[in-house]
């Protein structure tokens, strides 16, 4: 059986969390980053604290995005090593539903759909395979 379609959702997938790890880093990290310095009225020491604050915010939102970015690369990684045509892959299930159940904590519904479509039709057609060989061992001990 050909796995193209779980493929195809793999790729858009790990496409989609390559951009929204870029998104987060350079747009969104950037927009943080400049929040805190354009605050006027402030004390010395409180513009210190709300810039130390806002800095903290941007570590965290670019190391999110490097996750994102990671995140994707192996995916990537995953799809083209272990997900081959008329195989029974077992990492490559297991490694898309962690990430849909990381997509769901952080409310990335996009990467949700996406990973867990395409491990349910992985899990799906793997089940089949293995009825399809059970059948034909089946088969050949009868004859």
């Amino acid at each position: 059986m050909s796995n193209k379609m779980e493929r195809i959702l793999a790729y858009i997938a790990s496409g989609w969390q390559l951009l929204d790890g870029i998104i987060t880093i350079f747009i969104y990290g950037t927009y943080i980053r400049n929040k805190g310095s354009h605050i006027s009225g402030l004390s010395f020491e409180e513009k210190k604290g709300l810039e130390s604050l806002f800095g903290s915010i941007y570590s965290f939102v670019s190391t999110y995005g490097i996750l994102l970015i990671l995140l994707g690369l192996m995916t990537i990684y995953m799809t083209r090593t272990y997900l081959k045509n008329d195989s029974v892959p077992k990492r490559v299930p297991i490694w898309f539903l962690i990430c849909g159940v990381v997509s769901y904590f952080t409310m990335d519904i996009i990467s949700l759909v996406l990973y867990m479509g395409a491990a349910i039709l992985i899990l799906a057609k793997n089940r089949s395979i293995k009825i399809h060989t059970r059948l034909n061992k089946f088969k050949g001990e009868i004859k």
